[in-house]
């Protein structure tokens, strides 16, 4: 919490409590006012899940965005109506905000109209990362390059999983660059450095 950006990667193994971590996080740093929106991002079926988790143990309500939720948005107030320039509390699919149609939605909601150097989101968090890390062998997964693309507009990132590492250095490395690319960078090899 004493880092200017708090970036991490919290590699627990399943059942110890990932998202309680995650959620101590969150609300502490809302309590100290460092952050407002925020985006959680996880498998469809967790979401439910995540949900319950920040309103029972932390009192955090949250909107589950998905492709009704935004429908039901626009009926009411209108076809321009961006849920994620609506909310500040977001749960999604990354099934879901991968789509390009809904991709396009978030980056329309990030731009800022006067240019302003603050990024657009406070908080990301994504549950279950080792499913968007990059790929070995080949071009990357659309679900990786989706992250690529969302990471930039937030200041703080968690990333969760309880299996990191695939057994590819490549692949490893190139997430922690996603999560932090100031202090890390896509290699074949670890160094001692």
């Amino acid at each position: 919490l004493q880092m200017p950006r708090v970036n991490l990667l919290i590699a627990d193994d399943v059942g110890l409590g990932k998202t309680i971590e995650a959620g101590l996080i969150l609300s502490e740093l809302l309590l100290r006012r460092r952050i407002q929106r925020v985006l959680i991002l996880t498998p469809a079926s967790l979401r439910p899940q995540w949900h319950e988790e920040m309103w029972q143990k932390f009192s955090l309500g949250f909107d589950l965005v998905d492709r009704d939720k935004t429908d039901r948005l626009r009926r009411n107030l209108g076809m321009d109506a961006n849920p994620w320039r609506t909310f500040s509390r977001i749960i999604a699919s990354y099934h879901y905000l991968r789509q390009p149609d809904v991709l396009d939605q978030f980056m329309a909601a990030s731009r800022t109209p006067d240019g302003s150097p603050h990024l657009p989101w406070d908080l990301l968090i994504v549950d279950e990362c080792h499913n968007l890390m990059p790929s070995a062998f080949g071009d990357d997964s659309d679900l990786c390059k989706m992250l690529r693309i969302l990471a930039p507009q937030f200041e703080h990132r968690l990333f969760l999983s309880a299996t990191p590492h695939n057994g590819h250095t490549r692949c490893f490395t190139g997430l922690l660059e996603i999560l932090d690319p100031v202090r890390f960078s896509q290699v074949n090899e670890l160094r001692p450095a």
